[in-house]
């Protein structure tokens, strides 16, 4: 039965002790007491041996415990973290000498060495380790240190934070937040000037990054001045076709301040640069922030669609009017009698509306249009036969013969969706025209709107749509819409009904599936310079099957006419390129691969924009850098109060080297030395018994 007590070596320790000793010594002399076979130096060398052992037997079973006490020492972490930013630089003031400064902080993390236990940093957009220091970062994140110091020092006796900035962030939290979490004084080193220097800035230009060829687009500067009351400027706004815009700029207030609103013609096609421009006056802190460059991609996405029509009808001009609301559309309207080859080639989508007719069954039309996205509109003068010969959705059984009929709008149909309210406006929309007679499906297709007649409801389709994997087909299987935008007007005030109903049937049937089978693309078409550019690719068989077997090459070329070249890395069924960081430009790619005997090549273009963000403020903020030193219980500083830092820091009282104890308790039993020692003299015990016939 296991004891249920732990004897520690203390003072009670030493009567279990002796105990163990008179049962070691016990055992023995009842072993050797009695025994006369033994010479008496041998006797006496094994009654001592088997009472060493049986009593250290007897102890170990009372599992005593050994306490063993490990101190250590740590110093204090004194943290040094200089911002490596470049308003830096901007902001100094007259009497900054950038290398002296450097040297400065380098002779204050050696003078604390001799003390502490130092680590420096410095950092700009992202923390790193040392003080190489050159004043060049984009970016300034402040709060990016504080997250540091948590993640790696949380559990460390961090003494002090040194923090030498000039109090200027542009990314990131709140670093006077963020520092909350520091359990230890921060001294912040001032720099910087807080006097508002001689300066003009573009300081934000907000655009949307996409516009549409030949849509004007809008674009709101925000212009910055200071201490240049009275000074006159001039914005414009360039591209490669010349200046856009230009505008005198009268400068009345030591801080002015004025936005401008301008809109520009979306011309060209593809990636366009526009640079604003401020012109400088005398005496300017920087005339980097007097500049900046945007880049708008110019996206040719107009659909132009042809409406051809058997004859002049009112639903033509309903149609037409309803497509046009969606500027990126182009709707053309051609008589069949009159259309040309060249007018069905250009068109994106074909809307015929009662062709093939009973006059012109339009065939040459629909051979033209083989490949491209259609409409059926079918009304009185539609050749019904004609029609169902020409496409594979609709089977229709008719003399011709007209009957009114309501719409009648199916609640599973998801290939797009209307608004609740316009849904319920157009079911309760009068009746069109249809032709009579019996419908059927003649394949895979999806029904938007039955037919109603009168009060009966039935499956026969009134507006159906179908795919072959080359194209979309939809069917109106009636005519007289016109009625339905009228009927809008007149009840709502507006066309948003039969707006929404037509917009969306035709981007539906307009839609262009991707079927490149080599397709390379860019993360994003516009990255900053101090962003990894990540370019993906994807390569399909011809079952379109993802696959990523043979490697994929891309050459970059910047419109400097510097080159890169690069192999795309292998993901689970695709490509995936990291390019690195890139300067600023403008960048075209080809990216070349080969399936088999098959030869793939796909081309692109990005930009990478330069960063100005440091450059969009030179005033310091020391009121940051005072509230964080004085909420940690630290003190701001000043360069040239750098040399009593180290004195100040040793003498506050929390900076302090702090001493760990760790206690640990094991039983005795749990020495191995111990087994091989009992092992052993039990050993040496049998040995000689044995020898001399004991055993």
């Amino acid at each position: 039965m296991p004891l249920l007590f732990q004897l520690q070596f203390t003072n009670s320790s030493f009567f279990w002790l002796l105990g163990c000793l008179a049962l070691g010594i016990a055992y023995a002399f009842i072993l050797y007491g009695s025994s006369n076979n033994l010479h008496s130096s041998l006797r006496k060398l094994l009654f001592g041996l088997r009472a060493i052992i049986i009593s250290i037997i007897a102890f170990l079973l009372v599992a005593p415990l050994i306490k063993t006490t490990n101190r250590t020492i740590e110093k204090p972490l004194i943290l040094i973290a200089q911002d490596n930013s470049s308003s830096i630089l901007i902001s100094k003031t007259a009497d900054f000498n950038q290398q002296r400064y450097i040297n400065q902080i380098r002779e204050l993390e050696k003078n604390l060495s001799a003390d502490f236990e130092v680590r420096a940093f410095n950092f700009d957009s992202q923390v790193k380790n040392g003080l190489d220091l050159k004043f060049d970062g984009k970016l300034t994140d402040i709060s990016s240190l504080f997250k540091l110091i948590d993640d790696q020092f949380s559990n460390r006796n961090v003494g002090a934070l040194i923090l030498g900035s000039d109090g200027i962030y542009n990314r990131g939290a709140n670093p006077q937040y963020e520092s909350k979490n520091l359990r230890a004084p921060i001294y912040t080193i001032a720099l910087g000037d807080t006097i508002a220097k001689r300066d003009l800035l573009i300081a934000n230009v907000n655009y949307n990054t996409i516009s549409y060829l030949d849509n004007d687009f809008q674009i709101e500067i925000s212009l910055e001045a200071y201490q240049a009351k009275g000074s006159a400027s001039v914005l414009s706004v360039s591209s490669s076709a010349g200046i856009l815009y230009s505008k005198p700029i009268s400068i009345n207030a030591d801080e002015f301040r004025q936005n401008i609103i301008l809109t520009l013609p979306a011309n060209r096609k593809g990636i366009q640069r526009y640079s604003i421009r401020l012109s400088p006056v005398s005496s300017e802190l920087s005339y980097v922030n007097n500049t900046q460059t945007i880049f708008v991609e110019v996206i040719d996405g107009k659909q132009k669609v042809l409406i051809l029509a058997n004859s002049p009808h009112p639903d033509i001009t309903a149609l037409k009017q309803a497509i046009e609301t969606n500027k990126n559309y182009a709707v053309k309207v051609k008589l069949a009698t009159d259309v040309l080859k060249s007018d069905i080639q250009e068109a994106g989508l074909i809307i015929l509306h009662q062709l093939p007719s009973v006059t012109n069954n339009a065939q040459d039309v629909i051979l033209l249009s083989a490949n491209k996205p259609l409409l059926y509109i079918l009304g009185s003068q539609s050749n019904i036969p004609a029609f169902v010969a020409s496409q594979f959705i609709l089977e229709i059984t008719s003399s011709g013969v007209m009957q009114e009929v309501t719409p009648v709008l199916k609640s599973d149909f998801y290939a797009f969706t209307l608004s609740d309210a316009n849904k319920l406006k157009i079911g309760n929309f009068g009746p069109l025209l249809s032709p009579f007679g019996n419908y059927g499906l003649k394949g895979p297709s999806t029904v938007f709107i039955t037919q109603q007649i009168g009060k009966l409801s039935t499956e026969k389709p009134l507006l159906v749509f179908g795919d072959d994997n080359q194209r979309r087909i939809g069917v109106l299987a009636a005519e007289g819409i016109w009625k339905w935008r009228l009927e809008d007007f007149q009840e709502n005030a507006n066309h948003d009904a039969t707006n929404e109903l037509i917009q969306k049937t035709i981007q539906y049937l307009s839609t262009r599936e991707d079927k490149r089978k080599f397709r390379v693309y860019s993360s994003k078409n516009t990255f900053d310079e101090n962003e990894q550019v990540l370019l993906n690719a994807e390569l399909y068989n011809d079952t379109y099957q993802l696959l990523n077997i043979p490697d994929v090459n891309i050459a970059l070329k910047s419109k400097l006419g510097k080159g890169y070249s690069f192999l795309f890395s292998r993901t689970s069924n695709s490509y995936l390129l990291n390019a690195g960081i890139l300067p600023a430009g403008e960048y075209s790619y080809s990216a070349k691969t080969n399936l088999g005997k098959v030869s793939y090549q796909a081309d692109g273009q990005f930009v990478v924009t330069e960063q100005q963000t440091e450059f969009k403020q030179s005033l310091a903020n020391h009121q940051l850098l005072f509230a964080m030193a004085e909420q940690n219980g630290g003190k701001m500083l000043f360069p040239n109060q750098l040399n009593s830092l180290p004195e100040m820091i040793r003498k506050n009282e929390t900076v302090k080297t702090i001493s760990y104890e760790d206690r640990k308790y094991e039983e005795l039993i749990n020495l191995k030395f111990l087994f091989f020692l009992i092992v052993a003299l039990l050993s040496i015990e049998w040995f000689s018994r044995k020898r001399n016939g004991e055993v």
